[in-house]
C-alpha cells in the first residue's frame, strides 16, 4: 500500500511510526507541514520517501498560508496518488487535508489537539470538526481521545484505538551506567523529560521539587528537554538556596533515554494534557517508580497506589508530599513499579500493537 503520512513537525513520534509503516510492508512518503523545533535528531528511516514541496522548512501560519497548503496538498496528492493519506494533528494537518477534499483519509490525534488547542487556539475547534467529518477512519492511542472525538460528532466505530508503546525488550529493568554521572552517592534522583512547554507544567514540578528538597536534602531533580520556558525554570532555581539540587541536562538523544530512566529513583511529570504518555511508557517498562499528573491520559494506564501514584494537575503541595513520601518508603514504590512492568508487558508492546496502523488503512480504503 502507497501511503502519505502528513505530519506537522518531525518528533520522535513520527521516527516511530514511519518506521512502524516501513515494516508492516508499506511504501510510505513522508510530508512535512513545518519546521519550527528540533524534537528528533535520528535521520528519517531509510525506506521512507521525502516529499519537496514549499511548506516544511519554516514555520507555518495557518491563517496567511492555508489556502496556499490547501492547493498544494492536492497537487501532492495527485502527483504521488497514494493508497491512503495518513494526517495529524487533527487541529491543522488533517484538517487541510480535509479541506483538500482527500480520500481515504486516516485522520490521527496527537493528544495535545484534543486536549488542548481545541480549547486555547482561535478556531481550532470548528477546524477539527469539520477534520473529523470528512475522515474515513480515527487512529488515537487511548480512549480518552475517542470520547473528545465522539463529543465533537465522530462515529465510533470508525476508529482504531491502541496505545503507541514501547520496545519491551529495550525498555527493560536493568541497571543503569550513568548514574555516577549524574548525581553523588546517596543522592535520591527524580527524573522529569517533558518539554518545557505549558502543556506539561514544568514548572509544578520543579516548585514542588525546591518544597521537598527542604525536607530530604538528598533529593535531586534532574531535567532533561528544552522548551519556551526553560529560562523561566532556571531563574525560579536560581532564586532558591536549593536550586543546585536541579540538573538542566538538556534535550538527550533518544537512544541514552533508557540509560536515564535505569539510573534514577522516580520518573514525575506534571502534565495536564496528554494521551498516552510515551515517556511514561518507557519508564514503567524500565521498571522506575512513577509519581504522575491525575489526567485521564495517566489514568488508563496508572492505578494509584497499586502501579504508581498520583496528583492533582498543577497541585504543588501535594506533588512535595509525595515526593518526600517515595524518597522514604523506597521499598513500597519499587512494588509500584513492578506491577507497573507487567502492564507494559500485556497492554504497551509497540511490536504487536503497530500492526493495527495497517488495520486502520485497510478499513478506511474498504469505505
Amino acid at each position: 500500500m502507497k501511503v502519505l503520512y502528513f505530519t506537522r513537525d518531525y518528533t520522535p513520534h513520527d521516527y516511530r511510526f514511519l518506521k512502524a509503516i516501513c515494516e508492516n510492508g508499506d511504501d510510505v512518503w513522508y510530508l512535512r507541514l513545518e519546521t519550527r523545533n528540533v524534537y528528533e535528531s535520528r535521520p528519517l528511516p531509510d525506506a521512507v520517501h521525502v516529499v519537496d514541496w514549499q511548506f516544511g522548512k519554516a514555520p507555518f501560519d495557518l491563517q496567511s498560508d492555508g489556502q496556499k497548503a490547501v492547493k498544494a496538498l492536492k497537487d501532492v496528492f495527485s502527483e504521488l496518488k497514494p493508497d491512503v493519506i495518513h494526517s495529524g494533528p487533527l487541529t491543522d494537518c488533517s484538517y487541510l487535508a480535509a479541506k483538500a477534499g482527500l480520500h481515504p483519509h486516516i485522520a490521527m490525534s496527537w493528544g495535545f489537539d484534543l486536549g488542548r488547542e481545541i480549547d486555547t487556539i482561535p478556531g481550532a475547534e470548528e477546524r477539527t470538526k469539520f477534520a473529523l467529518s470528512q475522515a474515513d477512519w480515527f487512529l488515537g492511542d487511548c480512549y480518552v481521545e475517542l470520547d473528545k472525538a465522539a463529543e465533537l460528532g465522530y462515529d465510533r466505530e470508525r476508529a482504531a484505538i491502541f496505545p503507541w508503546g514501547i520496545d519491551v525488550e529495550r525498555f527493560s529493568p536493568k541497571e543503569g551506567t550513568i548514574r555516577n554521572n549524574i548525581s553523588e552517592k546517596g543522592d535520591f534522583l527524580i527524573l522529569s523529560l517533558r518539554t518545557m512547554e505549558p502543556n506539561y507544567d514544568v514548572e509544578t514540578v520543579v516548585r514542588a521539587f525546591l518544597k521537598a528538597v527542604k525536607t530530604q536534602p538528598e533529593m535531586r531533580l534532574v531535567l532533561l528537554g528544552d522548551g519556551s520556558q526553560m529560562p523561566v525554570l532556571k531563574e525560579i532555581a536560581a532564586r532558591d538556596k536549593n536550586g543546585d539540587r536541579i540538573s538542566f541536562l538538556g534535550r538527550q538523544p533518544n537512544d541514552m533515554l533508557v540509560e536515564y530512566y535505569r539510573s534514577c529513583d522516580l520518573y514525575v511529570s506534571a502534565s495536564i494534557v496528554d494521551g498516552s504518555s510515551v515517556s511514561l511508557l518507557e519508564a514503567m517498562g524500565c521498571g522506575l517508580p512513577v509519581l504522575m499528573s491525575s489526567i485521564p491520559g495517566n489514568l488508563e494506564w496508572v492505578k494509584d497506589g497499586e502501579n504508581g501514584l498520583l496528583f492533582p494537575v498543577k497541585d504543588v503541595d501535594l506533588l512535595a508530599d509525595k515526593m518526600v513520601s517515595c524518597c522514604i518508603d523506597k521499598k513500597t514504590i519499587h512494588n509500584y513499579a513492578a506491577a507497573a512492568r507487567k502492564l507494559i508487558e500485556e497492554k504497551a508492546d509497540w511490536n504487536k500493537n503497530k500492526t493495527k496502523i495497517n488495520f486502520a488503512y485497510k478499513k478506511a480504503c474498504e469505505k
